[in-house]
């Protein structure tokens, strides 16, 4: 165990500055809404899902109820299912382990080991995403407390999350070398921007239109492939 976590350190350090900062910046969202110190934990701790989590709090500070929420919350995690899928088919095959893995995997978590060519092994991969859990849950504490003794504004938190992501699109791009994702996100963007819908329904909507638009990809390069072949 100790020697996973020695391999898996280094490779999570990355996400879990980010997702620390981040994760305190919810807390301090949340706090400043009234949420206290307890509440931010426990939702990072059942929910870990890092807009989903400020979703929440947008909508329970306007005084939305439950079923509102949870259906936009559902809706805004729908996207986990495209990549969860195909990234959890053939690993870890431990059962405790893959529950684990499937609670624990995230946007950035996905990104991080997709981009390591050879990929690590399952149980690396395992400790990665259990250490980004436990450095968000440890951010959102820290700012969830701070929030309750300091008047911080959270805008000068706003910048981590923005860094975080341009770094693990660089790796991704210098793994893969294809700008087909890249151009799928711009998409999804596009035809978001003109539906002014809510958040939730918004990232379902461009989730939906960034993955047709890599599906279009693949299939228009695999039809020029056959055509070749033929």
């Amino acid at each position: 165990m100790f020697l996973t976590l020695r391999e898996a350190l280094p490779i999570a350090l990355p996400v879990m500055i980010g997702y620390f900062t981040v994760g305190a910046t919810f807390g301090l969202t949340a706090a400043e809404a009234g949420f206290g110190w307890f509440w931010p934990v426990v939702i990072s701790l059942i929910q870990f899902a890092g807009a989903a989590q400020f979703l929440i709090v947008a909508m329970v500070s306007e005084g939305a109820g439950f079923i509102d929420t949870a259906a936009v919350v559902f809706l805004l995690n729908l996207r986990h299912v495209f990549y969860g899928l195909p990234f959890l088919a053939h690993r870890p095959e431990n059962p405790l382990a893959r529950l684990l893995m499937i609670f624990w995997l995230s946007d950035e978590t996905y990104s991080l080991l997709t981009s390591r060519k050879p990929a690590d092994p399952s149980r690396v991969q395992v400790a990665v995403a259990g250490l980004n859990y436990v450095s968000w849950a440890a951010g959102t504490l820290v700012g969830s407390t701070v929030g309750q003794l300091l008047p911080l504004s959270v805008d000068s938190f706003s910048f981590a999350l923005w860094a975080l992501f341009a770094i693990l699109l660089t790796e991704q791009l210098r793994a893969n070398r294809s700008f087909v994702p890249v151009i799928a996100g711009f998409v999804g963007v596009a035809v978001l921007v003109p539906l002014k819908v809510d958040f939730g329904l918004g990232m379902f909507i461009s989730g939906l239109a960034a993955t047709a638009t890599i599906l279009g990809w693949h299939w228009l390069l695999t039809a020029r492939q056959r055509g070749m072949g033929g």
